[in-house]
């Protein structure tokens, strides 16, 4: 019942938060946020530079990107996270991609990417995908699409290849 009672509460809040474009940090920091498909009781807490709280999920690395939607198709909102850190494959630090779904109210990773593509710049929800801003290993800029299957992300096509900064940004943001 309490669980039930904090859910529905929690669900309020966050569609009345849905208009906001921006989250505030207790520090004053603002990180990206798109509206959500529904209302879905995701909050993403910063505690310091390098130590954020998705629910009750731990991510101890810097966050540069929060989006809510539904990533897998299954009718229900999921937490897409950037955030900035090393992986076993690929040990420099960069731009990853983290997605969470909703379990029993916590918040539990459905997907956890090393790496799109190219070098990540930044994402967004866009038409029940992703949407990344990339980077080539010689300098130019991808804009792509990636939609879910299965057990992650897969690429679907193009929006830009090889283009320069400003075109890129401006694809990204459509």
């Amino acid at each position: 019942m309490t669980t039930t009672l904090l859910l529905r509460t929690v669900a309020v809040a966050t569609l009345l938060a849905a208009t906001v474009t921006t989250l505030s940090s207790a520090r004053g920091r603002r990180l990206p946020r798109r509206q959500a498909t529904s209302p879905q009781p995701f909050t993403l807490t910063r505690k310091h530079d390098s130590l954020y709280m998705l629910n009750d999920w731990q991510l101890p690395y810097p966050v540069y990107r929060f989006e809510t939607g539904d990533v897998d198709g299954d009718g229900s909102d999921d937490a897409l996270v950037g955030v900035v850190k090393a992986t076993r494959f690929h040990p420099e630090r960069g731009r990853r991609l983290f997605i969470f779904k909703q379990v029993g109210g916590k918040a539990r990773p459905l997907w956890l990417g090393s790496k799109l593509g190219g070098r990540l710049c930044d994402f967004r929800f866009v038409d029940g995908g992703v949407r990344s801003l990339e980077t080539t290993t010689d300098s130019l800029y991808v804009v792509a699409f990636y939609r879910w299957h299965k057990f992650g992300l897969r690429f679907e096509h193009f929006l830009l290849r090889g283009g320069d900064r400003a075109t890129a940004l401006r694809l990204f943001e459509q």
